[in-house]
């Protein structure tokens, strides 16, 4: 696992040094300081986040079929979408234990996924994703105790730009969306995906990283610059808040 840098070190020393939480009862765990740390979501601001998310995913995902097992769930409404006000990475962390732990327990019948939308975050792309590393590194650690194989995280934001590429190459617009939003996928469903494919010889990343490519370079830059700033953004014309 990756040296963490002064930035994790330190997320990591407020997480454990956190109100009322005690990792020695439950390690890694937000039900307690989530509540003390973060704020409730003004309705009107939560209901606007919600709506853009499913345009999102709507005009964008699967208009464009970002992603083939993304429809029965939103047409089913069996996406959770959890709009929270953390400001910070913390808040942002206890957060998305507190939704890992609740998918967990569903059944998954009736939740499949959840968007956990963090519409107040101030963190640029280069924090989030360092953010994205740190879960990563965590749920891929022997030590961690709650959710190591259990649970798959997929990041999302408004600025997220592959490195090494052109600033207009449309594959950018495969890991963005119009809010900071973390996508909670049980480890379990995605492993069921996979042996399946492999049962045809299909290697499933594989195939839809292709059609990701594929598809966004057929829509082309400029279309998904203008369908972002158009129908996929906050105060669009398309947000019944503005």
């Amino acid at each position: 696992m990756m040296r963490p840098s002064l930035l994790v070190l330190l997320l990591a020393a407020a997480l454990r040094g956190a109100a009322g939480f005690n990792p020695a009862v439950a390690p890694y765990s937000a039900f307690t300081f989530n509540r003390i740390l973060t704020a409730s979501v003004d309705t009107d601001a939560a209901a606007s986040a919600e709506a853009v998310t499913r345009r999102w995913i709507s005009e964008h995902v699967l208009s464009l079929g970002l992603c083939p097992y993304a429809s029965k769930p939103f047409v089913e409404e069996q996406i959770r979408y959890s709009v929270v006000d953390a400001e910070s990475n913390v808040e942002l962390v206890g957060e998305f234990f507190t939704e890992a732990q609740l998918l967990l327990e569903s059944d998954p019948g009736e939740l499949a996924t959840t968007m956990l939308i963090a519409p107040s975050y101030p963190g640029g792309i280069e924090d989030f994703y360092e953010l994205y590393e740190w879960l990563t590194d965590l749920l891929e650690d022997e030590d961690e105790p709650l959710l190591r194989g259990r649970l798959q995280p997929a990041f999302f934001h408004p600025e997220w730009t592959f490195s090494g590429l052109p600033a207009d190459a449309p594959i950018h617009f495969e890991k963005r969306a119009p809010l900071p939003t973390i996508n909670l996928l049980r480890q379990a469903d995605l492993d069921a995906v996979s042996k399946k494919g492999l049962e045809q010889g299909v290697i499933v990343s594989k195939e839809i990283g292709e059609h990701n490519a594929a598809a966004l370079e057929g829509a082309g830059y400029d279309a998904m610059q203008a369908l972002f700033a158009e129908r996929l953004a906050p105060g669009s014309p398309a947000d019944p808040a503005a």
